[in-house]
């Protein structure tokens, strides 16, 4: 088994610029991360701020994601990239600099600085905006006076071989000019169902939540806590929906659900590590009142997950919120229990007393069947529904709202 650290969703490693802004000239902006090591048999999940030399706003029309160093024992688990939204003067020093950081919740000024670019998964990954629409990022202040488009991006890659591997990848940006662009596209990314997995060991479990404009309900809580983004107050016009689960999850689906209206399966996928898009042309358009409802099935049966115990005879593993309530800190919330690999007693993954990763708990040096539940860790899971829309044209005659 290979242990991981990655909701919401949407994570580039340590990037170094390739191009500053002279390169604007060829309408392309080019990013490569530095090489870092993963050590054998192990994940590692990073978090890096790039800021790149950039004056003025730009329309970002085609996103493309590469990872260099991908072969069958070593890949990518995920690539999120950020636009840093906050202020840029606090992160001098952290330039270029590698964090052992899941889903860049620590970095920073925390989830709320974030604007949401993209998910990739696999070798490579490719977003190009619908014809007239584009992602607008701007750039801020560094300390120095000079002006940068704050990029942040989270990696989480895998190691599953007997050697070192050192991990790199680019990416590119494909911009167009003001004029080209009619609508302004946005982000999905809602998160919020993954709190809710608990999957007893030999079991499976089916967890879900909706993205519904102007009806957030708990998914404004999971963009403030957990790295996802709030639905927008109005009516959107969907272009693409995509999905985001770990390896024990075996089934993605997401139905479009009208009000008075039957559900509609509008995405379904079973390949967790190369999750296909559904692009929607024309876009789908999620009036206020409807919504799009995405679920997860969970397989803790097949191959169950093992933890470290805490107290005698009681399976580890808890959700975030039973985490919160057990700390009282909203900043901790991960719960799920420390990874082992051979059932028994085992004190040497699992030493008997505090946990050294987490003194909060003590462990009794047994490795037992846990419950399945949200973690950053492959081995353990998540459920989020990433994907692009933009605001739909509410004064339009109906069925004329998403036309540019």
């Amino acid at each position: 088994m290979i242990s991981t650290r990655r909701v919401a969703l949407f994570s580039l490693l340590a990037l170094t610029v390739l191009a500053p802004e002279p390169i604007l000239a060829r309408r392309t902006m080019s990013v490569r991360m530095p090489a870092f090591d993963v050590p054998p048999r192990s994940d590692r999940e990073i978090c890096t701020f790039v800021p790149l030399p950039l004056r003025r706003p730009v329309n970002v029309t085609d996103l493309i994601i590469d990872n260099l160093t991908s072969n069958p024992s070593f890949a990518t688990h995920h690539v999120i990239a950020f636009a840093y939204v906050g202020d840029l003067a606090p992160l001098a020093g952290m330039e270029r600099r590698i964090f052992d950081d899941p889903a860049c919740t620590n970095f920073g000024a925390g989830p709320a600085t974030r604007q949401f670019l993209a998910l990739a998964q696999g070798v490579r990954a490719r977003f190009p905006t619908p014809h007239g629409t584009a992602l607008r990022l701007t750039p801020g202040t560094l300390a120095n006076g000079q002006r940068a488009l704050g990029l942040l991006f989270n990696a989480h890659w895998i190691n599953g071989s007997d050697e070192t591997q050192q991990a790199r990848a680019r990416m590119k940006l494909v911009l167009t000019k003001d004029r080209a662009v009619k609508r302004q596209l946005k982000p999905i990314f809602d998160v919020i169902a993954s709190i809710f997995i608990k999957v007893p060991p030999g079991e499976t479990g089916i967890v879900g939540y909706r993205w519904a404009p102007g009806n957030p309900g708990l998914s404004g809580v999971g963009a403030a806590a957990f790295g996802g983004v709030a639905p927008p107050d109005g009516p959107a016009c969907v272009t693409v929906l995509t999905s985001h689960m770990h390896r024990r999850g075996k089934l993605f689906t997401a139905d479009f659900v009208a009000q008075d209206s039957a559900p509609e399966r509008v995405y379904e996928n079973t390949v967790y590590a190369d999750p296909p898009a559904r692009r929607f042309d024309p876009p789908l358009l999620v009036r206020v009142g409807d919504e799009i409802a995405y679920a997860c099935t969970h397989d803790n049966a097949t191959d169950p997950r093992l933890g470290c115990e805490e107290v005698a005879g009681v399976t580890p593993g808890i959700t975030p919120m039973e985490s919160i309530a057990r700390t009282g800190d909203l900043t901790r919330f991960l719960g799920a229990a420390r990874l082992c690999h051979i059932p028994g007693p085992n004190p040497q993954e699992c030493p008997p007393g505090p946990d050294p990763l987490q003194p909060d708990r003590t462990l009794t040096g047994n490795c037992v069947p846990a419950n399945l539940v949200f973690g950053f860790l492959s081995e353990d899971d998540m459920c989020a529904l990433p994907g692009y829309y933009y605001d739909a044209a509410p004064a339009a005659p109906p069925g004329q709202e998403c036309i540019l």
